[in-house]
């Protein structure tokens, strides 16, 4: 089970200690775009868990695309949500914030599709 789940779980393991970094230690990105550079950064390391998470569960079929997508984005958004609270409680530095906890869940979301067109192709 751990080895059928290991990118997922290298992957998670990857974004807590992203997220865990020292805030003063980061460097201050000013951006124009809409969302900010920091909510595109939470939608692709919390997308791409989700996506780990999908293929891995995939693999063997014995399930609807859907079943496992929706379990894959419910995993991801929850981790997503215990990263901010960490952030708040925790981290040194970090601030929750409930706008990174939608850019996350939103990301996860966003594997749905992605990951459909890549896993059904095969």
């Amino acid at each position: 089970m751990i080895k059928t789940y290991r990118f997922a779980i290298l992957w998670a393991l990857f974004v807590l200690f992203l997220c865990g970094i020292n805030g003063s230690n980061l460097p201050d990105l000013h951006f124009d775009f809409v969302l900010g550079i920091d909510k595109i950064a939470h939608m692709f390391l919390f997308g791409l868990q989700a996506w780990f998470i999908l293929k891995a569960s995939y693999k063997n079929h014995d399930k609807s695309y859907f079943v496992y997508a929706v379990t894959a984005t419910v995993i991801s958004s929850l981790y997503g949500i215990l990263i901010e609270v960490l952030q708040g409680v925790l981290f040194i530095n970090r601030t929750f914030d409930y706008a990174d906890m939608l850019a996350n869940a939103m990301g996860a979301f966003l594997s749905i599709p992605f990951g459909y067109l890549l896993l059904k192709k095969r």
